[in-house]
């Protein structure tokens, strides 16, 4: 079988050489040159535009960065469904509007291009080892041709529904994720402010009614650095999850459904934007509601302004 994958970033990237190292025949593209060189070690080729990367393949997958990119890599005139064949198959890999999906999957449809949105959950450990979670929205006879290739980066596959149903439970999961994230900072600031460690409160929440994923990655989190190593892009952008957030709060304003405490977490992150801190990691917001509560919860060294 003959895979495309276009998108080399943080998440792409490690998830096309998983596709190359189990054994399929790959053609990739990205603007950037670094990312198609090491996909060259691989043993993948490199294509010019995503236009001929689905003339090359029998399945092709996009992980990029916005509702934007995707429009234009899909159906732009150098873009997938410019080169695409009756009966291949598109994978959207990226977190992206629901209603996206559905407009791609429309016009995809039109020449015989079956389409699936099939957004990815977990760190970058389970992005280098193939051990992803994959939420996939679509056909499930499209689904069962392509569960070889999604198995080269996922280890827990679910089909959740149709067309769109994918991108859905992938921003519902990261608007949660996002509260949580937020919620637990501030609850940690308050104790802190009321004379507790981090260290007592880890303790007790954790065995009790409050504990959950979303406050044992944030606490083990806010004490590292929030910039990425260098040369590396962040494991958990600002960028990308307040991205992720918008579109969640957008979708609730589509639907009529009010999201009073996710559009609050919202705001954190964009005033994140507003300081410049897209590009470092997600917990940077730490500093926000410090500086807001008029405490010091991260420990020393753990970087940002208050660091000396």
């Amino acid at each position: 079988m003959k895979v495309g994958f276009i998108g080399l970033g943080g998440i792409g990237k490690p998830m096309a050489i998983s596709v190359a190292r189990a054994g399929f025949e790959l053609t990739v593209n990205d603007l950037r040159e670094e990312p198609l060189t090491d996909l060259e070690q691989h043993g993948a080729r490199v294509a010019g535009t995503a236009r001929e990367v689905a003339s090359a393949s029998d399945i092709v997958l996009a992980s990029l960065p916005s509702n934007e990119a995707s429009v234009e890599v899909a159906l732009g005139g150098d873009g997938v469904l410019a080169g695409a064949s009756n009966g291949e198959i598109y994978i959207e890999l990226s977190t992206i509007s629901p209603k996206v999906v559905r407009r791609i999957s429309r016009e995809a449809a039109e020449g015989g291009v079956e389409v699936l949105d099939a957004p990815v959950s977990g760190g970058l450990a389970q992005r280098r080892e193939g051990r992803l979670s994959v939420m996939v929205g679509g056909d499930a006879a499209t689904l069962a041709r392509a569960r070889p290739v999604l198995e080269a980066i996922g280890e827990r596959i679910f089909h959740v529904g149709g067309t769109g149903a994918g991108a859905t439970v992938k921003l519902v999961n990261n608007l949660l994720n996002a509260i949580g994230a937020v919620a637990t900072m501030e609850a940690l600031a308050l104790g802190v402010k009321a004379g507790l460690s981090v260290e007592s409160m880890k303790e007790v929440i954790s065995e009790s009614s409050g504990a959950s994923r979303a406050f044992d990655g944030t606490v083990a989190s806010i004490g590292r650095s929030s910039e990425p190593p260098p040369g590396e892009t962040a494991n958990m952008a600002l960028r990308t999850i307040g991205k992720d957030i918008r579109l969640a709060v957008e979708l609730a304003g589509d639907l009529g459904v009010p999201l009073s405490v996710g559009s609050s977490a919202l705001q954190l992150y964009l005033a994140g934007f507003g300081h410049g801190w897209a590009d470092k990691e997600s917990w940077v917001i730490m500093e926000l509601v410090e500086h807001m509560s008029g405490v010091r919860v991260r420990p020393r060294g753990a970087g940002g302004r208050g660091d000396g």
